[in-house]
């Protein structure tokens, strides 16, 4: 098992309860269980708000937890202290929706790069070996090695995701997560990096967390869904039998939303305070 999720809550506080009224909070992540193979990517779909990129760092540990716990490879990552926390660090990297925000436009791109080098400045210990680094990747990205002195700004959305995706495999991390990273480009675009991420896994050996919305997007890419809505998963199962026997009345309206299915009612979605996933075989789970 690479990575596992257990009961894993974020509440955000909306005020502090002043004048004695009750504090509220938002549940952006509701006691979440999820589990992720090594090699079996994993699609976290759903609408905007419902949880998906708050469980994303969440799990890189850019949010704490309010309660749960992380797993890493049977370990329990959830309160490491900073120096044990580095292994972990490095085994995660992230890749972000906007390609024009996440690239330091003050920055060129040798330096972008250079900067996820020192997490591990024992091996990127000589000009040289930086150098080739640098060029290795972005070869592996399909790009020249002489953009490194160029900045940002003279870059496509496609090249700048290019060239964050070639940022984030620096320290050769077990686990990319990909927030909404192809949703921001246009449809010729996206499949040109669907097909580089399809590459990249094979020769990286790495394993994908995709956050999307882009249900067409994600059948291409992932081994397992997983349906999020209001802070909770609500289904999760193999790929081809979440498109094609659909279990939950909310996947039900995203596929009937992205697709030609057809679902008998447009139904209010009410989510119990207490639920928990139901085996329906093969890998096949529903919110009860």
């Amino acid at each position: 098992m690479l990575l596992e999720l257990k009961n894993l809550k974020k509440y955000f506080l909306l005020n502090k309860g002043l004048f004695d009224r009750k504090k509220t909070y938002v549940k952006a992540v509701d006691g979440i269980n999820l589990v992720l193979k090594a090699g079996e990517n994993l699609s976290l779909v759903g609408e905007s708000g419902s949880g998906k990129t708050t469980v994303a760092r969440l799990i890189l540990k850019l949010y704490p937890s309010d309660e749960g716990s992380i797993f890493w490879e049977g370990q329990d990552v959830t309160h490491l202290r900073e120096k044990e926390f580095l292994p972990y660090r490095r085994s995660v990297q992230m890749v972000f929706q906007d390609p024009y925000s996440s690239l330091d436009p003050r920055l060129p791109i040798r330096a972008i790069m250079k900067e996820a080098m020192t997490l591990d400045r024992l091996k990127y210990n000589s000009v040289k070996r930086v150098e080739e680094r640098l060029e290795e990747l972005l070869k592996a990205v399909n790009l020249p090695g002489s953009i490194l002195d160029r900045y940002p700004h003279e870059f496509s959305g496609g090249e700048r995701q290019r060239i964050a995706i070639a940022r984030a495999l620096v320290l050769n991390p077990k686990l990319l997560i990909l927030d909404e990273a192809v949703s921001s480009l246009d449809v010729i675009i996206q499949e040109q990096l669907i097909k580089l991420l399809l590459s990249l896994q094979t020769e990286f050996n790495m394993t994908y967390l995709f956050i999307s919305h882009n249900l067409r997007v994600v059948r291409k890419i992932s081994h397992v869904i997983a349906v999020m809505v209001k802070g909770k998963i609500v289904e999760v199962g193999p790929t081809e039998k979440i498109f094609s026997n659909p279990l939950h009345p909310y996947t039900q309206q995203l596929l009937s939303a992205a697709f030609d299915y057809k679902v008998k009612q447009e139904q209010e979605i009410d989510l119990p305070s207490q639920g928990y996933l139901v085996d329906q075989g093969d890998g096949h789970f529903v919110l009860k």
